[in-house]
């Protein structure tokens, strides 16, 4: 529902970019994109609201490196692997954490079964002979205390003794 105002600004936007060759919907988005985000940032600055923003900031830098932890993966399994490693989600990746400047300390989720740990550990290998040398070295830590993903409806994922 829009008000008179706001009917008002989106006439004078379409008028705007009609006949130059900018589609309307491209537009449409691209505003609600964009008032999303003042909205956010409005909303994020209210006093009191730093830790939650800090919060989620944290929870979306994660999750986005799960994300590409798991296509980096997905690209180098192979058919007799693609069976177990079609169930796996980006939820089941292990977590990252910066020590120092030096070293990203690998938090691998302790309810990963073994049978899923020893693929992933392939795939990396695969990964570490593609690729050029990184500047942070990578080391193992201590298991991560994230819970299992509830979405998990493959029991050869989790480990038997972390499932409800």
């Amino acid at each position: 529902m829009l008000s008179d105002h706001n009917a008002e600004v989106w006439e004078f936007l379409r008028a705007q970019i009609r006949g130059k060759g900018v589609d309307e919907e491209t537009a449409t988005a691209a505003v609600k994109r964009r008032y999303q985000r003042v909205r956010t940032l409005h909303l994020n600055s209210h006093p009191g609201k730093q830790q939650t923003v800090w919060k989620n900031a944290e929870l979306r830098r994660r999750q986005s490196r799960r994300v590409r932890l798991h296509a980096r993966r997905t690209k180098v399994v192979m058919t007799d692997e693609r069976e177990l490693w079609r169930s796996v989600t980006v939820d089941m990746m292990s977590d990252e954490e910066s020590e120092d400047e030096d070293h990203l300390v690998i938090r691998t989720p302790r309810w990963r079964s073994k049978q899923l740990d020893r693929l992933v550990k392939v795939l990396d290998c695969r990964i570490e002979q593609r690729k050029a040398p990184t500047v942070m070295t990578r080391v193992n830590g201590p298991p991560s205390t994230r819970k299992p993903p509830t979405d998990v409806d493959v029991e050869h994922l989790v480990d038997p003794q972390f499932r409800d």
